[in-house]
């Protein structure tokens, strides 16, 4: 059915001397002036079989062929489906099979489909490789266009059928209606409709609920509506047609008889959806041929019955659904439009919210360098004022220097700062680093030799804390998870971490000035403190396995 709806004509109408009575039968090709028995390799075509079709075969050359489909059944116009069988092959035989009288300018084999082919061994349908096929239009056959397929044949006792696609014959069809029939389902139903040109069945087959078909047939024979009846009226011309297409042919509506009124609305519908008709079937009738339109004739009277009627229930569904769907793109396209504003909402959000962070950080260097500023001064001298200090801070470095110089010549006197070791205060042999924690002056000296932030930062832990204190502690008292049974720890001293960092800040100040640089070492303290926590625990671990190891060798 898809490629009959893209059929269009050539151009040229078969002559007398193409006129194809009927389909070939054990017909054998011989070479020309070829005389006696034929020989492998003389192919025999055969289309005598139900959906079988090949009209005429034509010896081109000892490994070409041209053949010729008969057209469709009243309408010599189309000419699209193959079906035939070749035999008394040799193997190995390749062969080139043109058909060259095809009636359609687009074709599925442009875009890769390739016929079907199947043996007596091998009774499965396969398709031939699509890049042994080829659809051209061909001038020396009247410009038609030619499907050409290469094929090679590898089994002589074989005998080998090609197709347009899946053959569907009307026995099969048949067969498979009768069984259904025969299985006396409620919810199938067939019924005969009409008969067909060459005599054969029209089915009408039903499939719903037995209720459902009684509420059908109940709606079809008391509620309908009228629509207006499509009558076929075309004035034909004097003398015989003498090419297709040339008829002038009507489409009008037929009146109403009943005389009944419908809804404006319905009215209107109804209109258009018989205009998409008409436009439509005008279409197709002006390709119509003359075997179409004797039968067309023939339905001249149908002018004067009655008009054709559907049942109300189901233009009432129909249009239920329509306006459900309505309904249901009219919520979609309000939560879209909500959804739109939150989003720009957001972003209007998320853009404020940058702009607070920049600010939070320049406000957090500059307090980190204000409190550098009052460290340095604090460590060796009187407090300077706030004031003086942010000034100070927000300046560059050769204004810094600048300022000092001034001052330096001015009544006040502030003192240029102290090296660290002065900073801390020495007693007793204790060295006091702030807040009340005083750690021994040996270790102090030794700890200021050690090369590395790491191995500083985790000497002055144990120093502070000690190894008892820090194994069963945590830096932040989270629980780690890496674990599912974890237990949280406690955390260590916000005040003695502080130190920590104020000790680390004064020995990477000694190395750089760069505040960058500063900040990225010292935001790795709690690392430093985590690892040498997991140290600990690892060493005390290690020494329990010893101790049992060697109280189980003891």
């Amino acid at each position: 059915m898809a490629e009959r709806s893209r059929t269009a004509e050539t151009g040229s109408a078969i002559g007398s001397d193409d006129i194809i009575a009927g389909n070939v039968s054990k017909y054998t090709v011989l070479p020309a002036g070829y005389c006696g028995q034929p020989k492998k390799g003389h192919l025999i075509f055969d289309a005598c079989f139900e959906s079988g079709n090949l009209g005429r075969v034509d010896h081109i050359t000892e490994f070409e062929y041209d053949l010729f489909i008969r057209p469709d059944t009243c309408n010599p116009r189309f000419r699209v489906w193959f079906n035939f069988t070749v035999e008394n092959v040799k193997e190995s035989q390749r062969v080139i099979f043109n058909v060259v009288n095809f009636s359609k300018t687009k074709s599925l084999y442009r875009d890769g489909m390739a016929p079907m082919v199947k043996s007596t061994s091998r009774p499965k349908w396969q398709r031939i490789p699509s890049k042994n096929v080829y659809y051209y239009r061909c001038p020396d056959h009247r410009k038609n266009y030619v499907m050409s397929f290469a094929f090679c044949f590898d089994r002589e006792d074989d005998t080998y059928q090609f197709a347009y696609c899946y053959p569907y014959t009307y026995t099969r069809l048949q067969h498979y209606l009768d069984n259904l029939q025969r299985r006396n389902m409620d919810y199938f139903c067939r019924e005969l409709l009409g008969l067909s040109v060459q005599k054969r069945q029209l089915d009408l087959l039903t499939i719903t609920s037995p209720e459902d078909k009684t509420d059908l047939e109940n709606s079809v024979m008391q509620k309908k509506i009228k629509i207006p009846k499509l009558s076929l009226n075309h004035v034909e011309e004097a003398g015989e047609v003498t090419d297709y297409g040339e008829e002038d042919v009507e489409l009008r509506h037929s009146k109403r008889q009943d005389g009944r009124k419908q809804s404006e609305g319905t009215h209107k519908s109804i209109e258009a959806v018989v205009a998409r008709l008409e436009k439509q079937n005008g279409m197709s009738l002006s390709n119509t041929s003359s075997p179409e339109e004797a039968f067309m004739e023939t339905s001249e009277g149908m002018n004067n019955m009655d008009d054709a009627v559907v049942p109300r229930i189901l233009y009432e569904e129909l249009l239920r659904s329509y306006q459900q769907q309505q309904e249901e793109m009219r919520h979609i396209q309000q939560e879209l439009e909500r959804t739109r504003r939150q989003l720009v909402q957001q972003a209007k959000k998320l853009k404020e919210y940058g702009a607070l962070v920049s600010e939070m950080k320049e406000l957090r260097d500059l307090n980190r360098r204000l409190q550098d500023v009052l460290l340095l001064r604090l460590g060796s001298g009187p407090a300077i004022e706030l004031e003086k200090v942010k000034s100070e801070s927000i300046e560059p470095e050769p204004e810094v220097q600048k300022t000092f110089s001034e001052e330096a010549n001015t009544s006040t006197y502030y003192p240029a700062p102290v090296p660290v070791m002065d900073k801390y205060i020495l007693e007793n042999g204790k060295v006091h680093l702030g807040s009340g924690i005083w750690v021994d002056e040996e270790k102090w000296h030794q700890l200021q030799v050690t090369q590395g932030d790491s191995k500083y930062t985790k000497n002055l832990a144990v120093m502070i804390w000690g190894t008892d204190v820090l194994k069963n502690r945590s830096v932040t008292g989270v629980a780690t998870k890496k674990k599912k049974d974890a237990v949280p720890k406690p955390p260590l001293s916000p005040h003695k971490l502080s130190i920590v960092r104020e000790c680390l800040y004064d020995r990477i100040a000694q190395e750089t000035v760069d505040e960058t640089e500063i900040a990225q070492r010292l935001s790795k303290v709690n690392k430093y403190i985590c690892e040498k926590i997991m140290d600990i625990n690892k060493s005390c671990k290690n020494e329990e396995r010893r101790e049992s190891a060697k109280y189980n060798l003891q």
